[in-house]
């Protein structure tokens, strides 16, 4: 008899197997709060130091998927990094098919343009992550986060995928020291078609 869940994660897999092994297909509650505590305290503290905006809201998912569900497709760092530079482009994108380029941020009284640019960036993002097959659902919070005029020019695009590329990096090393089986590059998923 299958017992109803009560939540998402009762519906997620508790155990995975790889190369005949059985895993656990998620971290415990303890290790995804000491560790994405310690990512985001190494990422804060690489910002201050640079004055660079390296911490966007999207790295905070970014951060909890690589820790909590480091088996998860979404946790490869192919896909993270692929899915990332896909989304910096897709709101540049949108920006510059409106003329918003160097435009202040106007969220707080939506213009018609504003809003083509943002949902033009989320098609482009989203397309390109399903053409290169590089799940990772954080990142097209990035595209909207450029297409909506909240960073400021390409160093600060840039400065993203740096922060995204040091959370991936330390991450990885982190789950691997610790025993959790992350994919250093991917894991081809098979095909849904």
């Amino acid at each position: 008899m299958n017992r109803p869940t009560s939540n998402i994660s009762d519906m997620l897999p508790r155990r995975a197997e790889i190369n005949d092994v059985s895993v656990p297909y998620r971290s415990g509650a303890t290790y995804i709060v000491v560790m994405g505590t310690f990512l985001t305290a190494v990422l804060c503290a690489f910002a201050v130091v640079t004055s660079e905006p390296f911490v966007v809201p999207s790295i905070g998912p970014t951060i909890f998927i690589i820790v909590g569900f480091p088996l998860s497709e979404q946790a490869h760092p192919r896909n993270i990094l692929y899915s990332t530079a896909i989304a910096i482009v897709a709101g540049i994108v949108g920006l510059s098919i409106f003329g918003l380029i160097n435009v202040p941020p106007d969220l707080a009284d939506l213009t018609w343009v504003r809003a083509g640019a943002l949902t033009v960036a989320v098609a482009i993002a989203v397309t390109g992550i399903i053409v290169f097959r590089s799940l990772h659902a954080p990142s097209v919070a990035t595209a909207m986060i450029i297409a909506a005029g909240l960073l400021n020019g390409p160093f600060d695009w840039l400065s993203v995928f740096i922060g995204v590329l040091v959370v991936t990096i330390i991450g990885v090393a982190v789950n691997r020291a610790c025993g959790k089986p992350q994919a250093l590059w991917w894991r081809p998923q098979p095909s849904s078609e």
